[in-house]
């Protein structure tokens, strides 16, 4: 099971996230093609510089998540430098290494 989750960079709050699954004979290509255009689908709904996707592979929770990756707990450390411009970023971790 995988997770498509839209992450405020300034709180560090996740506004939305989505768990995402291969369908009974669904071929990993069209699995991959199909979460694509999800994630595509969230990115035009959830717009805005404060915001970053991660889709993490592998994993059954937003806790999964964060205890494979700390450093996605709380607000990002680029969003508190007020001097730099943000930036959607479209970041994919596999737990699996």
């Amino acid at each position: 099971m995988d997770l498509l989750m839209v992450q405020d960079r300034r709180t560090g709050r996740f506004v939305y996230t989505e768990r995402l699954e291969r369908r009974a004979g669904e071929t990993p290509w069209e699995y991959v093609r199909r979460s694509v255009r999800r994630e595509g689908q969230i990115r035009r709904y959830y717009t805005g510089d404060r915001l970053r996707f991660l889709v993490g592979w592998g994993v059954e929770s937003v806790e999964d998540f964060l205890e494979s990756y700390p450093e996605y707990r709380g607000p990002s450390e680029y969003a508190r430098d007020e001097g730099r411009p943000s930036e959607v970023t479209r970041e994919r971790m596999d737990p699996a290494g």
